[in-house]
C-alpha cells in the first residue's frame, strides 16, 4: 500500500497483494515523477513465509495506479527480501538485497539491481581475495 497525503486529506493506493506481512521492498521516487518499487511481491519457493521473487512496479500517477514492469529474479531455490535502498546510489548499484529459506536454516547471498532494475548480481558467497566480480544471473 502506498498512503500519501494531498492538501488536506491522505489517500491510500495497493500496489500489489504479497503472502507475508514482513515482505519489505523499497520505494523510489524518480527525478521525472516516476514511482518505482522494487520488493518480493512474486510468490517464492517458501510461499507463506518472509520474501518471495523480486519484481519491480512502477507508477506515472503518483502511486495511485500501478504497473509489473519486470520481475527481477524467478525460479530461485530461496525467497529474497529486505530490499534496501544505498543513499546517493550509483546507478549501477541502486539496490540491494539478500535471500534465504524462510522455513527452515539456509545459506543466504546478496544480490543487488541497477537503476533500469534489468540486471541482477549476486555478491560472491566465499570471497578469497579482497576484491571479487559479482555475478551476472539475469538479465
Amino acid at each position: 500500500m502506498i498512503a500519501r497525503r494531498d492538501d488536506a486529506r491522505w489517500s491510500f493506493h495497493r500496489v500489489a497483494t504479497s503472502t507475508h506481512n514482513y515482505d519489505t521492498g523499497s520505494l523510489f521516487i524518480e527525478e521525472d515523477g516516476t514511482w518505482k518499487i522494487i520488493g518480493p511481491i512474486g510468490t517464492g519457493p517458501q510461499a507463506l513465509g518472509t520474501g518471495g521473487e523480486m519484481e519491480c512496479w512502477v507508477s506515472s500517477d503518483r502511486g495511485t495506479s500501478w504497473v509489473k514492469q519486470r520481475a527481477l529474479t524467478a525460479g530461485s531455490p530461496r525467497n529474497h527480501s529486505y530490499v534496501r535502498r544505498p543513499r546517493n546510489a550509483h546507478p549501477g548499484c541502486y539496490c540491494y538485497w539478500a535471500d534465504g529459506d524462510a522455513d527452515a536454516r539456509s545459506e543466504s547471498h546478496l544480490y543487488f539491481t541497477n537503476r533500469a532494475a534489468d540486471k541482477v548480481w549476486r555478491l560472491p558467497y566465499t570471497m578469497t581475495d579482497e576484491f571479487a566480480a559479482p555475478q551476472l544471473i539475469a538479465r
